[in-house]
């Protein structure tokens, strides 16, 4: 509930008494234009198509063409010979020290500009030598993996990899349990994907949701992954439904979505819910934009679904209404007094009672559940796997 705490102080007791909003049945002032009609988010708007990224993005990662910096590690061996096998690594110096060898330069070089090197060296003790480096270790040939991932991480990138294999390999996307629902706890249209300090115009949505193949990019060294988090607030249904509530906000969750939302009382409207005259306020409580919506004729196919946007209050009327400000005002000062009893308790339970569990989610005495922010939310735990290398 921090995302009803914080707008409650927003708020503050004036709110309580002016809450006006604008709406389409409200006659606009004299001499005043009418004001145009508020938009409304249709989830089945065609989506713009996504940006089209740099060819370069498309080739695979080569890892002959690393470079070598301090730290790295690799085994040295002359072909034929099993005893001149040796891990070695790159001094401080940015030299490679093989065998009896004077120190070879290696820093900003490729592997195989360092086998040549080596092979001149060793001319005079080998005929004709043929020498092999393989990575043992790179210290910069990884991509970090951050955010709502199964097994978030630093990782290594030995070979050509895809962004939905990099996803694969932390695990996938992360998921929890939210009211004793399973929900996706990543928001796929706030993630990206960091490459020497530049965002690349990559769609999550379409790499994940519809399998984009023109989003699979190439990992490089050095990548940053980083998968948001869609838990920061929520969504509220009040009126004539089953459970007045509110419901954790995820990427692309529509009006249907919400009332079909299973809950501990079944979900959904009581059978006096006036369908035809839902009503939607989005925006500060003190100023909210009110959108008014024919939630029958979407059950029926007529209209199209909304998609909603979190810290949107649904309100589920009983009666037929003819002016939306009056019904705002009423919905708002319903609102505070219906979740601020649950806020109320939340913040006395994480307070006084609040007991650390090891795991980053805080367990009290009082009932707990209700509440809405996303320490609330338990994680769900991936299969066993290896942990990512340092």
């Amino acid at each position: 509930m921090r995302s009803f705490g914080a707008a409650l102080s927003r708020m503050g007791i004036v709110v309580l008494l002016g809450a006006g909003v604008s709406c389409r049945t409200a006659a606009p002032p004299a001499g005043v234009a009418n004001p145009p009609a508020p938009a409304v988010t249709n989830a089945a708007a065609p989506a713009r198509g996504p940006e089209p990224l740099p060819a370069s993005c498309f080739l695979p990662y080569d890892p002959t063409s690393y470079r070598f910096s301090v730290g790295d590690v690799v085994d040295v061996s002359v072909f034929g010979f099993n005893d001149t096998v040796a891990m070695t690594p790159v001094a401080p110096d940015g030299k490679l020290y093989y065998l009896f060898m004077e120190g070879i330069p290696a820093v900003d070089r490729t592997p195989a500009e360092v086998e040549r090197d080596i092979e001149r060296g060793l001319a005079r003790l080998f005929n004709q030598p043929s020498v092999s480096i393989l990575p043992r270790q790179f210290a910069k040939n990884k991509f970090l993996a951050l955010g709502k991932l199964v097994y978030p991480g630093t990782y290594p990138l030995e070979s050509s990899l895809t962004l939905r294999q990099a996803l694969a390999r932390a695990g996938g996307l992360a998921q929890g349990i939210y009211r004793g629902s399973t929900i996706q706890l990543a928001s796929l249209k706030d993630s990206y994907l960091l490459r020497e300090g530049q965002r690349l115009p990559i769609n999550f949505e379409a790499l994940v949701n519809r399998n984009d193949a023109s989003q699979d990019v190439y990992m490089r060294p050095g990548d940053i992954l980083y998968i948001a988090s869609g838990l920061g607030q929520e969504v509220y249904l009040m009126g004539a439904v089953a459970e007045q509530k509110t419901a954790a906000y995820t990427d692309g969750l529509t009006l249907v979505q919400l009332l079909s939302g299973s809950s501990d009382r079944g979900g959904g409207y009581q059978p006096n819910a006036r369908l035809s005259q839902v009503l939607i306020l989005r925006g500060a409580l003190n100023d909210p934009q009110a959108i008014e919506v024919d939630m029958a004729g979407i059950l029926k196919g007529r209209e199209s679904d909304v998609a909603l946007l979190p810290g949107d209050i649904v309100y589920i009327p009983e009666k037929p209404f003819r002016f939306a400000r009056e019904l705002a005002r009423s919905v708002v000062l319903t609102f505070v007094k219906t979740f601020a009893s649950e806020y109320g308790a939340a913040l006395v339970s994480d307070t006084f009672f609040s007991v650390n569990t090891g795991t980053g989610v805080s367990s009290g005495t009082g009932n707990n559940q209700g509440t809405s922010s996303e320490s609330t939310i338990l994680p769900i735990p991936g299969p066993s796997a290896p942990a990512p290398q340092p």
